[in-house]
């Protein structure tokens, strides 16, 4: 089976999960063109509100959905659902979009992206930041070798959960909840894709971290990660605590430093040679990501793009958030090398036998 094409009038998309990313990518659909737009969630006056709005169909149950025909499955329920969604939605023929993360842990993921590949559908994961200018002007800078070599980087995100969904109690939010695959560490995966898109692939993974809040959670609230190079380390600081938010990160080179703010949209790098600060014009909300993100996919299902991340990099950062919960509960660091003759071993035996 080849590929389809759909021309952009014609495309018929399901979005499984109502939520807030769910809502906000109903919209953005619609805006950039697409008529055809089905709801599915648990919570039906979520999809009837929403449904009212765009006008669009929703449904109470996957079955009928799928039984449209969609060409494309937004899955954007909680975490843990992600793979029991995207397979039945992928037996239906459907080309993906999954939020970050792919699953809320490795197991069945692998499966799910050979069955990708098989049917030779497009699957393209959430990771909206990817798509902002601020983090790829970043990107280029490091390329160009703007501050030398990379040292050290910090990343640090902090944001008070409760406050991130304020219409919405947080205690039954997927980021609130084991079950549902919550934690500061999964919830706030983007930072660990931007280290790896950054920086490669880490030879060590150490974290600390654990619920040292009063928040009224199940999972980690504060995870510390050092992710260590043969020639750098890199350090990611997540929790669910601080009050104000913040984003940022901060990259040390032997010849200046990078300096990004998120939240406040700025980016700039010092120059060891003239010693002053280069400003980068920036000013782009992160809101617009999540439009090029939605542009982005209908390209992939028009033929006009490849996916720019697909499911063999979302696994990346799946696997190092992964080993960061190990680290974190056996308070022992990770030896990626290690893992992967493990792996390389266990692969052997199995095809031996």
């Amino acid at each position: 089976m080849k590929v389809e094409m759909y021309d952009l009038e014609n495309i018929k998309i399901l979005i499984v999960g109502c939520g807030s990313i769910g809502r906000r990518h109903a919209r953005n659909l619609r805006e950039l063109g697409v008529q055809d737009i089905l709801l599915l969630d648990a919570d039906q006056n979520r999809t009837e509100t929403l449904a009212r709005e765009l006008q669009i169909q929703n449904f109470e149950s996957l079955e009928s959905a799928l039984e449209q025909k969609p060409h494309a499955a937004l899955i954007c329920a909680p975490t843990s659902l992600h793979l029991e969604l995207a397979s039945e939605a992928l037996r239906h023929g459907c080309n993906l979009f999954i939020e970050k993360p792919l699953s809320h842990c490795m197991e069945g993921v692998c499966e799910l992206l050979d069955d990708v590949k098989s049917k030779e559908r497009t699957l393209l994961a959430g990771y909206n930041l990817r798509f902002y200018p601020l983090l790829n002007t970043a990107k280029r800078w490091l390329c160009e070798g703007r501050v030398g070599h990379i040292t050290s980087a910090r990343l640090h995100f902090g944001s008070y959960l409760p406050w991130r969904h304020p219409l919405e109690d947080y205690r039954l939010g997927y980021g609130a909840r084991q079950s549902l695959g919550g934690g500061v560490i999964l919830d706030a995966v983007h930072e660990i894709d931007i280290a790896l898109w950054f920086f490669g692939w880490p030879e060590m993974i150490y974290c600390a971290g654990g619920k040292y809040s009063n928040l009224e959670i199940d999972v980690e609230d504060t995870a510390e990660i050092a992710l260590t190079f043969s020639d750098k380390i890199v350090s990611i600081h997540l929790d669910s605590v601080q009050r104000p938010a913040e984003r940022w990160f901060e990259i040390t080179g032997t010849e200046g430093r990078i300096e990004g703010d998120l939240f406040a949209r700025s980016l700039r790098h010092f120059d060891s040679g003239t010693r002053e600060w280069f400003l980068a014009d920036v000013a782009t909300p992160i809101e617009d990501t999540y439009r090029s993100e939605m542009r982005h996919f209908l390209d992939c299902l028009m033929g006009k793009a490849t996916p720019l991340i697909d499911g063999v990099t979302a696994v990346q950062s799946l696997r190092v958030a992964e080993e960061a919960k190990k680290s974190m509960q056996w308070r022992l660091p990770i030896s990626i090398a290690a893992l992967n003759k493990l792996e390389e071993d266990v692969e052997s035996t199995v095809s031996h036998r």
